[in-house]
């Protein structure tokens, strides 16, 4: 069993290896609780004033808000922190990491802490709870969601002559609004997004195209990868053949290099997740600049099915006292209500997951002063339902992302075609699913 567990994460997580639950100490009269996430920049400050409200109004509970790094370096940490018997109580994950937290057996689903009333679930954006809601228990408690969307430099599409209400919305669209920015000299580059095979997962539900067989990895453990299929092929020629074209601007992995390009002025348009709309926002206002931002743009011959939900949640550790469990749990759910979830929103742009906070930011008249806030909750509310939609779940998903990866880059770099750089990706992910699913046979 333990030695099972090990290799599991080994597989899973790329993690430490997991084989020892150890409980910390009984709780004193003040009740801490460790909080570990993976929000960067002025987020940090953030989360840290928010853990500091919290505390303000729950006397006897005292959460301490820590920057441990990336969501992987978040992930590896706790599982190291596991091991050693002294784990957070609460920690922050990416939503691929679903699958491998469900089967790690380190966490306690959320659906087993909420009392009957306890929580309003139908509050929340279907979405949302249609992502992490597996074999019909929650898991985790969602917090931060995002989508990709297209943000645009309104001026210099007046001086490249073009329409400031008319962002592309399909692929065909972006080129030619890319070919007019490039001729009038507005901006070096016309459209610039990080590689990362996130928007890669999503224009395949753009498309409702599946990522995985057993209908996403949500009928059945996935056993067989499908983006080396058409969509997929469609995507990565579509995306290298505008880097041959200079139309986009490569700016390699990370997510800083796009948003550098952006802001300077190097690049008119950018893909990127909806909670940079602060920064940018902000941005554009100390440059004098006009943002707009528009719909993540799809295949021209494709109906729009929709997006995923991207971004993570936070999850709770098992084996500690039940009253810090319950502590934790009090956490979990004040940040998740309506108040704390306008409070996110307006100092990221990750849009709420509370229906009530979007209630309370519409009878402010937020979104009539902020309409960029508004794009990707639009853009959310449109998306049609579906297993493309709603997400594949992969317990090698962090394998899949790096194969994709470096499959576009031997595409950047001539080395392949894209049928033959999904081809190879596609292989060393099915071995890895084929390790991985030998686990729970």
């Amino acid at each position: 069993m333990f030695g099972k567990l090990s290799d599991r994460y080994v597989i899973v997580l790329l993690a430490l290896p997991l084989f020892l639950f150890i409980a910390i100490p009984s709780a004193q009269a003040e009740l801490n609780v460790k909080f570990w996430h993976a929000m960067s920049g002025v987020r940090i400050e953030l989360l840290k004033g928010m853990a500091e409200d919290f505390n303000k109004t729950h006397a006897g509970i005292t959460v301490e808000s820590q920057y441990v790094g990336s969501y992987n370096e978040t992930l590896n940490k706790t599982v190291a922190a596991v091991k050693a018997g002294d784990p957070p109580h609460v920690f922050q994950l990416y939503e691929i990491g679903t699958r491998g937290m469900i089967d790690g057996e380190m966490i306690v689903p959320i659906g087993d802490l909420a009392k009957p009333g306890e929580v309003d679930w139908g509050d929340y954006v279907d979405a949302v709870m249609s992502y992490y809601t597996i074999d019909g228990k929650l898991y985790s408690m969602p917090f931060n969601s995002s989508t990709p969307i297209l943000y645009y430099n309104r001026t210099l599409f007046k001086k490249a002559g073009l329409d400031p209400n008319k962002p592309p919305d399909t692929w065909n669209q972006v080129r030619e609004i890319g070919k007019k920015i490039m001729d009038s000299g507005a901006a070096e580059a016309a459209i610039t997004w990080n590689l990362h095979s996130w928007y890669f997962e999503q224009w395949h539900a753009v498309q409702n195209a599946l990522l995985a067989d057993k209908g996403n990895g949500r009928e059945g453990r996935a056993e067989k990868v499908l983006f080396d299929k058409e969509a997929g092929v469609n995507i990565v020629k579509w995306w290298t053949d505008l880097e041959k074209d200079k139309i986009y601007l490569n700016a390699g992995r990370g997510w800083s290099n796009h948003r550098k390009a952006f802001i300077s002025g190097q690049a008119a348009m950018m893909i990127s997740s909806t909670s940079d709309v602060t920064q940018m926002t902000n941005a554009f206002n100390d440059k004098g600049w006009d943002l707009g931002t528009g719909f993540f743009p799809r295949p021209d011959a494709v109906p729009r099915q929709g997006v995923i939900i991207g971004g993570g949640t936070l999850w709770m550790t098992k084996d500690h006292p039940q009253e810090e469990l319950r502590a934790a749990w009090e956490f979990l759910k004040w940040m998740s209500m309506p108040r704390q979830q306008v409070t996110w929103h307006k100092g990221t742009g990750y849009f709420p997951i509370r229906k009530g906070a979007m209630k309370l930011l519409e009878e402010e008249g937020w979104y009539k002063s902020f309409p960029n806030y508004k794009v990707a909750f639009d853009q959310l509310l449109e998306t049609k339902t579906s297993l493309a939609t709603q997400g594949a779940l992969i317990g090698v998903f962090p394998q899949l992302r790096e194969a994709v990866q470096s499959g576009i880059e031997k595409v950047y770099e001539g080395k392949a075609t894209p049928e033959e750089a999904l081809k190879e990706a596609a292989q060393k992910t099915n071995k890895e699913l084929e390790k991985y699913n030998s686990l729970f046979q």
